[in-house]
């Protein structure tokens, strides 16, 4: 437990994880959205890893980890799958959780927008409006569909024994990206919006594993909260960054 394993999350997940053995997935892969018009990258939105597989492949990719993922995921537990899209591309999103549904035993239970404090807006784009929300999609097995993992709180319970649950908005806001690093990963997640998903949909000492853990925001949150994580990440120096980041807590 509480662990970054330096390696491709499959290796992790072949290895490290036994099956039925984690309570909840959440985790920001990355988004494919590098590759610009003519072939040509832009900087570089990681230090180690390419961020342009063909659309085929990225949703190849995505669904051999979710078919892995359903292996050691507990009973009932769910996947907060941040995903968002590029301008050249905004369709992918949507072909990725379609090809999700048809393809493994996860289906889509509900949708978060992650509303951000604040978006750089681009005066020079004439099409497209300015990026302030991202969305969390939130999958749960087709046959756990009704009684999937979550805590909303009990409100109150009815004189006929009903019971009322905390209700929640699906537009989540939350602080921007923790602390981009220019050289080593410019994709960072937002620890608060972390905090907030952890806490409504898993238990204190819950395990939460993240494939995609770069420089440990999901593991920072797993700390305050009191949750155990467990990571992957194939770049040596985001690990090394984040078990910095991580000693300070």
């Amino acid at each position: 437990m509480n662990q970054i394993f330096n390696e491709d999350c499959f290796i992790t997940i072949e290895k490290h994880i036994k099956n039925n053995s984690i309570d909840c997935v959440i985790t920001s892969p990355p988004y494919n959205m590098t590759k610009r018009k003519g072939g040509i990258s832009d900087s570089g939105r990681y230090d180690v890893y390419n961020d342009w597989k063909t659309e085929d492949e990225y949703i190849q990719f995505t669904i051999e980890l979710f078919q892995k993922l359903h292996l050691i995921l507990k009973e009932n537990g769910t996947i907060l799958y941040n995903l968002s899209f590029s301008k050249e591309n905004p369709i992918l999103p949507t072909l990725v959780v379609s090809e999700i549904h048809k393809q493994t035993e996860w289906t889509l239970v509900d949708k978060i927008i992650w509303e951000k404090k604040s978006a750089i807006p681009s005066p020079a784009d004439r099409l497209h409006h300015t990026r302030k929300c991202e969305m969390i999609y939130v999958f749960a097995r087709k046959k756990e569909k009704e009684n999937f993992n979550r805590y909303p709180g009990v409100s109150k319970i009815g004189n006929n024994g009903q019971t009322y649950y905390k209700t929640y908005n699906n537009i989540i806001k939350a602080a921007n990206n923790d602390e981009p690093t220019k050289k080593l990963n410019q994709a960072t997640y937002s620890s608060e919006l972390c905090i907030k998903l952890i806490e409504l949909y898993t238990k204190e000492n819950d395990i939460i594993y993240d494939p995609f853990i770069g420089t440990g925001t999901t593991a920072k949150a797993c700390l305050l909260t009191n949750r155990k994580y467990i990571g992957s990440e194939i770049s040596q120096a985001q690990c090394e960054y984040a078990k910095e980041r991580l000693n300070k807590i």
